[in-house]
């Protein structure tokens, strides 16, 4: 099967050459290797322009990679044969996270997330249909990844995991993740959080969803104790977000309005 790999690039993008050696180096043959910028008149983010690289490919699979990141020679070839060893739609691995000191540490795949390993599109291959027809914001710059990570494989019919790790995030102090600002990160979130909550409207809720809760409940918190003046701006953004999720039971609005009021 065609297995096309996107790296979104822009700008400058001094790693870029790594990521492109590192995929035309895999061990798997029947690959595309495809590097997309975002459009000219829309958002300069990375997910429009894997969004650019996904309408220009023409494998039936689909693999990213960042441009300051890289993968390790047999990732596809291990992550195809997975596919087709138990008829997965999509296949996930752990990852490396290589730190500017040297050192790499594993991370195995979550598979109940939200978590790093899990909300990353890098760490999986994803059958193309998957990937289509999803509610997608190309303005977000943070929480892309489980955007649209959580909409793929609540389509799946079936998922694989990898216990290894083939792929190397490498943390990087000018990525956008670390320089975003306060107010645009938790923009994001919020509206992250909206689009699961109509993508995936499910009345039950489960392990995935009370991660969501909790990373938002902590973020309010941290805001509220740390960054005042920016939780005056969102308090109410943030309150009516984390209350207003239908999938919430009694309890647990019931709890969750006992928070609000105690950082009101």
């Amino acid at each position: 099967m065609k297995i096309s790999a996107i790296i979104p690039a822009w700008g400058s993008t001094p790693l870029l050459e790594r990521a492109c050696a590192a995929v035309r180096a895999q061990t798997y043959s029947d690959m595309e290797l495809i590097v997309a910028a975002p459009p000219a008149d829309g958002p300069q983010t990375a997910i429009a322009a894997r969004l650019a690289g996904l309408a220009k490919a023409a494998g039936e699979w689909i693999a990213f990679c960042d441009a300051d990141d890289w993968i390790e020679p047999d990732a596809i070839k291990e992550m195809v044969a997975a596919a087709e060893r138990e008829g997965a739609d999509c296949v996930c691995c752990g990852m490396y996270r290589d730190g500017t000191d040297g050192k790499s540490v594993f991370r195995p795949f979550d598979r109940e997330g939200p978590s790093d390993t899990y909300n990353a599109l890098v760490n999986k291959i994803f059958r193309r249909e998957l990937l289509e027809d999803l509610i997608v914001d190309a303005s977000i710059t943070l929480g892309e990844d489980l955007m649209v990570t959580a909409q793929a494989m609540r389509k799946a019919k079936k998922i694989a995991v990898l216990d290894r790790a083939f792929y190397h995030y490498c943390e990087n102090a000018t990525s956008v993740t670390h320089v975003q600002n306060g107010r645009k990160r938790v923009e994001d979130l919020a509206r992250v959080g909206a689009i699961l909550r109509e993508a995936m409207p499910e009345s039950g809720y489960d392990s995935f969803h009370d991660r969501v809760t909790r990373d938002a409940l902590l973020l309010w918190i941290r805001y509220r104790l740390f960054d005042r003046a920016l939780w005056r701006m969102l308090r109410a953004r943030m309150k009516s977000g984390l209350l207003a999720d239908p999938r919430h039971g009694l309890l647990k609005k019931g709890a969750l309005c006992c928070a609000a009021c105690l950082f009101d």
